[in-house]
C-alpha cells in the first residue's frame, strides 16, 4: 500500500494523461517500421511514374516520323542524367553549407537545408526511381527508332541498327553521368540552392 501511495506520489501526471501515453507508445509500436513504409512509397511511386512515362514517350512516338523518336531520346538522356546530377549534389552536399543563408532568410536556404538532410531518400528517388525509369523508357523509344529505320532495309539492317541504337543509348546515358558527376559534386552547394530556389515557385517555404 505504501509503495503505491509512493509511486503515485513521484508520477506527477494525472490518470489521463498516463492514458493518452500508453496509448500512444501502442500505437507506435503498432507502426510498420520506417524502412518499409519507404520501400513500399518507393514501390509505388515507381510504379506511378513508370506509366505516366511510358504513357507519355507511347503517345510522343506513335505514328510518328523518326525525327520526333530522336527529340524524345534525347529527351529521356538529358533528364536521366539531369537527375543523376541532381541525386549526386545532394548527396555530396551538407546541410552547413546553408545554416548563414538560412538564417539571413535568403528565399531557397531553408528547402536546401531539408533537401541535404534528406538526402539518402531524394538521391534514391532522382538516381533509381526516375533514373531507372528513364532507362527503360529510351529503350522503349529506341525500338521505335529502330523500327523506323529498319522499314527501309533488310533483317540484317535490322539487326546492325538495333545493335547500334542501343549501344548509342547505353554509351551516352552511362557517359553523361560520368563526366557530369564531377561538376555534380564541384558544384554541389551552387546545384542543390539551385534546385531549392526552383521548388519555392510552386510550394512556400515554411
Amino acid at each position: 500500500m505504501d509503495d503505491d501511495l509512493q509511486n503515485l506520489q513521484d508520477d506527477p501526471a494525472p490518470p489521463s494523461s498516463r492514458k493518452k501515453k500508453n496509448a500512444a507508445l501502442k500505437a507506435k509500436k503498432k507502426r510498420p517500421p520506417s524502412w518499409l513504409v519507404w520501400g513500399v512509397s518507393v514501390l509505388f511511386l515507381s510504379f506511378a511514374l513508370t506509366i505516366i512515362f511510358s504513357f507519355l514517350t507511347e503517345v510522343a512516338i506513335k505514328n510518328s516520323p523518326a525525327a520526333i523518336c530522336v527529340v524524345v531520346l534525347l529527351v529521356l538522356l538529358v533528364l536521366n542524367i539531369s537527375c543523376d546530377v541532381l541525386a549526386n549534389a545532394i548527396i555530396s552536399c551538407k546541410p552547413e553549407a546553408f545554416h548563414s543563408m538560412a538564417s539571413n532568410k535568403i528565399k531557397g536556404a531553408k528547402r536546401a537545408v531539408s533537401f541535404c538532410r534528406n538526402a539518402s531518400k531524394l538521391g534514391s528517388i532522382f538516381a533509381d526511381v526516375i533514373g531507372d525509369i528513364c532507362g527503360i523508357v529510351s529503350g522503349a523509344a529506341g525500338t521505335a527508332l529502330v523500327v523506323h529505320i529498319a522499314l527501309a532495309g533488310d533483317s540484317v539492317a535490322e539487326l546492325i541498327t538495333s545493335i547500334l541504337v542501343s549501344a548509342i543509348i547505353g554509351a551516352l546515358t552511362v557517359g553523361g553521368k560520368a563526366l557530369f558527376k564531377h561538376f555534380a559534386i564541384k558544384f554541389n552547394k551552387q546545384i542543390v540552392f539551385g534546385f531549392a530556389k526552383f521548388t519555392t515557385f510552386f510550394k512556400r517555404e515554411k
